[in-house]
């Protein structure tokens, strides 16, 4: 997001490097919050490590792992840029500790008030109920970082990142307090542990609170960085957040009968379409920003339109990788990659921070001597 700094006096308000901004109310805010929903967080967890600790660490070991492998995969997939570990660190607490906290309080009361309305027996209360009180929360998190200008929430991708984040940290501690607590009550525990790891985590996972959050963050990007009118932003931020609750109460609805893993199966089937419709046109829109700064903002001797048609998709920058190893050497390909990455590092820079900016004049220098390098490399041996 290129927000524009705040003035005291005559002097800009510097930009922090994260999330982390000592002199904005919303980090304070997001810091009260998580010390309030850990004091929901901690006494579940700790209950449902008790309950049964053989399964119950067994439940953490797998659910953290799986965290921590998807969080990973996510991260190294990223197109254009790595985000700020820090950053993505928050993400997962907001989810994990902030939504996951505040939801135990307001998901009771949201389910009474549902359950009033549509009949304590009702097989929907819960495909109604938590949706409304998940979505909003784990979404809050989205708007905190927009509102931190460190946080760097400058395009759609950014969005639909942090928020699979946020979703991945949620859907985490919502399936060990699941899977803890129920093998818990089973009589083989430990095969219990297996089996709801597996449907919810594998089978059901890959399009669970991750993508609902990935689909309304992307909405609520939107609405902080375009410059459309306000009556398109607020559409398509609210379309998006109420997108991801309809998707979240498909997969907790009854409408497909017949075993978990085949109703998991086909509800998964709509999400996937709706979350991948939006991560590519997420990235069609970084890529025509990127693109315009290298026509525009940056300086065609650093990385000119040519360079961004190599450097626009990750399948180009292979290739033009392998094309340098089998004409100049391993040693001349590896250049080209710091080379590259030191393009879109100049080019993130631009611009979040602007061409002038600290940040872009450190990236034009890792540009330079990444292309002096490859130069020796490939005419100076």
């Amino acid at each position: 997001m290129t927000t524009a700094p705040r003035m005291r006096g005559s002097m800009p308000r510097p930009r922090t490097s994260t999330f982390i901004d000592t002199r904005s109310w919303v980090f304070w805010t997001s810091i009260a919050l998580g010390f309030g929903a850990f004091a929901q967080v901690a006494p579940l967890v700790l209950e449902s490590l008790l309950a049964n600790p053989a399964s119950g660490a067994l439940s953490a070991a797998l659910w953290t792992v799986y965290g921590l492998v998807f969080a990973t995969t996510v991260y190294l997939l990223e197109l254009y840029e790595r985000r700020p570990l820090v950053n993505v660190a928050g993400a997962l607490l907001w989810g994990a500790i902030v939504a996951v906290g505040v939801s135990r309080i307001g998901g009771p009361a949201m389910h009474s008030i549902v359950g009033d309305w549509l009949g304590d027996g009702s097989s929907w209360v819960s495909a109604v109920a938590a949706p409304l009180v998940e979505e909003p929360l784990k979404a809050l998190g989205i708007v905190a970082l927009a509102l931190i200008p460190g946080a760097r929430i400058r395009t759609v991708a950014d969005g639909a990142f942090y928020g699979a984040m946020i979703g991945l940290g949620f859907q985490v501690v919502e399936g060990f307090l699941y899977t803890a607590r129920t093998a818990a009550l089973s009589g083989d525990a430990m095969d219990t542990v297996w089996q709801m790891f597996v449907l919810r985590g594998i089978v059901a996972g890959l399009w669970s609170h991750a993508a609902f959050s990935a689909i309304a963050g992307a909405g609520i990007a939107y609405f902080f960085v375009s410059t459309g009118p306000a009556w398109r932003r607020w559409a398509i931020a609210l379309g998006s957040l109420t997108a991801a609750m309809i998707l979240h109460g498909l997969v907790n609805s009854p409408l497909i009968h017949g075993s978990q893993v085949t109703a998991a199966l086909i509800k998964g089937v709509p999400i996937v379409i709706v979350l991948a419709t939006t991560i590519h046109v997420g990235r069609l829109r970084e890529r025509a920003i990127f693109a315009r700064m290298a026509r525009v903002t940056v300086p065609d001797h650093l990385v000119s339109p040519a360079d961004f048609e190599v450097l626009s998709t990750r399948r180009r920058r292979q290739h033009a990788r392998a094309d340098m190893r089998e004409r100049h050497g391993a040693q001349a390909a590896r250049d080209l990659h710091r080379l590259q990455r030191a393009q879109l590092a100049l080019l993130v820079a631009a611009h979040s921070d602007g061409m002038v900016s600290a940040r872009a004049a450190e990236a034009a220098g890792w540009v330079t001597a990444a292309r002096s390098a490859l130069a020796w490399s490939v005419v100076g041996r």
